[in-house]
């Protein structure tokens, strides 16, 4: 006679145990590692989609703060195996870095700027600044190195002004032969409705009277996908080679896992407190969950206001204040069969993304993934 109940428990142990990589990681689990997964596959997808959306202009990638926490010496080369030729980063010791893993063949640019220019290291390395004042154009020119120039369309971040680049444009102080990109940046280019974005667009176009043969860059991640664009340019996307836009109709793959070890279940007296400074009181039969990651490794302290992180069906609420090196969750509605099979929490997966996380932190995808940190175990597949 068959046992409906067992083949039920079995069939609901399938379901739940699909989200979890019980033996791929399981050594790393024992020894209390966190594993941050890098999809490299998927980055390699989304930079060829990327490239293929702004034909017939070309796709830069920017890799700055490490690309992005995922690695510059994972994502680099293979972005460059899948024809990117422009790199971008926001130091030059960045610069540096990354000249170590790519072909001098391929550019990388330094959006600091061309800061400090008797620094023999730009030629020897072939590194090209994104000029933000005159006084660095001129630098620049006189060094007779390769160069970009930034005119700031909105932003009043980096850049010359637009009255700046129009004096230099029509001066004769100017040496075109080395200057092989004018660029600005979006900054409103995640909101399609901001009448920010045709402003800045029409003041960036109105420059190309001036050296019309150099090329343009203006879009970023989001600014690739308005209507109203730059033409033949060379686009700046960095958040969308991880798949992480904000806006879910575009067919871009997100890239991240995060993948938490359990490190010890307790059961607790109903009376006692979880965590720093006892904000949460145990009222009721309890298991609790301490997970071996912590706001040392990235994940926000605000997180604890979370309620729903969710395993398979299962509510699993972060209880408590996120400590340094771990979080404590309610782990009691999972049943003991399926607890004693787990090892690991998945804590950012295809079920809740680094966009969710972000949302519940009230912050951005972008300070997510620049915030974990080097305790983390990376893991790329490739």
């Amino acid at each position: 006679m068959i046992d409906l109940q067992n083949l039920e428990i079995l069939y609901a142990m399938t379901i739940f145990l699909k989200d979890f990589n019980l033996n791929l990681y399981n050594k790393d689990f024992k020894k209390g590692n966190t594993i941050l997964e890098i999809n490299l596959k998927k980055i390699t997808k989304n930079y060829l989609f990327l490239s293929k959306f702004n034909k017939p202009g070309f796709t830069a990638a920017v890799v700055k703060a490490d690309a992005y926490g995922c690695g510059v010496n994972e994502v680099c080369p293979i972005l460059s195996k899948s024809g990117c030729n422009f790199f971008f980063v926001a130091k030059f010791e960045e610069g540096l870095e990354l000249r170590k893993y790519l072909p001098k063949s391929k550019t990388i640019a330094i959006f600091d700027g061309y800061l400090n220019p008797t620094n023999s290291l730009w030629k020897e390395n072939n590194l090209v600044p994104v000029c933000n004042t005159v006084d660095q154009v001129l630098n620049a020119s006189k060094d007779n190195i390769l160069f970009m120039l930034h005119i700031d369309t909105g932003m009043n971040r980096l850049g010359l002004s637009c009255k700046e680049a129009k004096i230099l444009f029509e001066s004769s102080k100017l040496n075109f032969k080395k200057l092989i990109l004018i660029l600005s940046h979006f900054a409103c280019s995640d909101n399609k409705s901001s009448k920010l974005n045709e402003l800045q667009l029409n003041s960036f176009s109105s420059f190309n009277k001036y050296y019309p043969k150099i090329t343009r860059s203006l879009s970023n991640s989001h600014g690739i996908f308005l209507k109203n664009k730059l033409k033949d340019e060379i686009s700046r996307p960095g958040i969308a080679l991880y798949g992480y836009v904000n806006d879910d109709k575009i067919n871009l793959d997100e890239t991240i896992n995060l993948y938490a070890p359990i490190l010890q279940i307790r059961y607790p007296n109903i009376g006692e407190t979880v965590g720093y400074d006892a904000i949460y009181k145990i009222t009721k039969k309890t298991k609790l969950g301490v997970l071996g990651v912590g706001y040392a490794d990235g994940l926000k302290r605000c997180i604890n206001k979370r309620k729903k992180l969710k395993v398979g069906e299962f509510n699993i609420p972060i209880l408590g204040r996120v400590s340094m090196d771990t979080i404590i969750v309610d782990l009691s509605l999972i049943p003991n069969k399926l607890l004693d099979e787990i090892n690991h929490i998945p804590l950012i997966d295809n079920k809740y993304s680094i966009k969710n996380m972000a949302k519940d932190c009230s912050t951005i995808p972008y300070e997510i993934m620049t915030s974990f940190g080097k305790r983390l175990k990376r893991v790329y597949i490739k």
